[in-house]
């Protein structure tokens, strides 16, 4: 009597079952990977919704936004004077004043207790550590730590962290300027057209172009090898015009920009309780996602940093007004060979984005329609 034996599959049909198996994943992908950047664009649409709140709830308690950054001189004849930290030189940054509306009393009464004049002053905005115990014991409790709000999970953290104790992926906006964005107000003849900037505390009625229409956050990219247009910095673009950082695209490889380029450990987003304009601020000049540009071979001087994403076609900012928006790669920047504006208010020549920057260049500018 003949048993019959179950038949199996032969080598033919299991390599065609696997190949269709490989043809469903390799149309689901895309789907999957689409599904998962909507999710991370919202939750930093929601972080930039908190930190617009954050924003508010500190002027309704002090009547003014917070400084773009502290650098704790009581006045431009006494650069000297004992200030927040441990210099004069350090400029402490707008989310530190931030920090109790943002769920974060805790750590901002850790700073306050250690600030002058009540402590020993905090520690420089890049510290990991202190050859005093005590201290950095501190510093490894408080000052080292990132905090979801503060970073955009659709860009990874920074491969090198050398002088990195938190992370921040949101910036301020500082306007259609590139001349004067990281001295004191006093230092200078100008101020900034947006509404952020170095020891000052601007009060609400300023943004006369009104606050529906000016730009106040923006995200940054800080991922990414130091000479990719996405994250890195052209440095020495010593030039007063926004083409001229333009220019500074490799025509070879447009996702690369030209040496001199920053060095791995001075991201973007590397610092966030630095109050610098490299660390903290962006410029409403070059389109978003284009080139970003630095004075000097240094993060201390004059900064043409745009707002950036890894979200495809744009990236997402805050208003004034608190209200997130879309703003695409492609929005009007005007003509971007005319030098950065010197009066402090008049009509931006960056076109809508210059405009949406300022606070009072008396512009009739909206968003586009998304």
């Amino acid at each position: 009597m003949l048993v019959k034996r179950p038949r199996g599959f032969t080598l033919v049909e299991l390599l065609v079952v696997i190949a269709i198996i490989g043809v469903m994943v390799g149309l689901l992908l895309p789907a999957v990977q689409a599904a998962r950047e909507a999710a991370r664009r919202m939750q930093c649409g929601n972080n930039l919704k908190q930190l617009g709140l954050a924003m508010h709830n500190y002027a309704d308690a002090f009547k003014r936004f917070p400084a773009m950054g502290y650098r704790g001189w009581t006045s431009c004849s006494d650069p000297t004077a004992p200030g927040l930290g441990i210099n004069a030189n350090s400029a402490y940054g707008w989310v530190v004043a931030v920090l109790p509306y943002i769920e974060e009393t805790a750590r901002y009464d850790a700073f306050m207790g250690m600030a002058r004049p009540a402590g020993r002053g905090l520690p420089v905005c890049w510290a990991l550590s202190d050859g005093d115990a005590t201290r950095n014991a501190w510093i490894q409790q408080n000052w080292r730590g990132d905090l979801a709000t503060l970073n955009c999970p659709s860009d990874s953290p920074p491969g090198d962290r050398q002088w990195s104790p938190a992370l921040l992926s949101y910036k301020v906006s500082v306007g259609d300027d590139y001349h004067q964005n990281h001295f004191l107000p006093c230092q200078s003849n100008r101020d900034n057209r947006g509404i952020f900037q170095i020891n000052r505390w601007l009060k609400l009625s300023a943004v006369t172009d009104g606050l529906s229409n000016t730009v106040m956050l923006g995200e940054t990219v800080g991922s990414g090898q130091p000479d990719e247009v996405l994250g890195g910095v052209a440095l020495t673009m010593q030039a007063w015009n926004p083409a001229a950082c333009l220019a500074r695209i490799d025509p070879t490889n447009r996702r690369k920009i030209t040496a001199p380029v920053r060095h791995s450990g001075r991201g973007l987003t590397i610092m966030a309780w630095d109050g610098r304009p490299y660390y903290a601020a962006f410029a409403t000049l070059l389109p978003p996602n284009g080139p970003t540009c630095h004075w000097g071979g240094v993060d201390g001087n004059e900064h043409m940093g745009t707002a950036s994403s890894r979200h495809p076609g744009g990236c997402q900012v805050t208003m004034a007004d608190g209200s997130v928006h879309f703003v695409t790669q492609s929005i009007d920047t005007g003509n971007l060979a005319t030098n950065d504006v010197a009066t402090p208010s008049g009509r931006s020549p960056f076109g809508v984005w210059g405009a949406l920057g300022s606070k009072d260049g008396g512009e009739v500018a909206a968003l586009p329609n998304q």
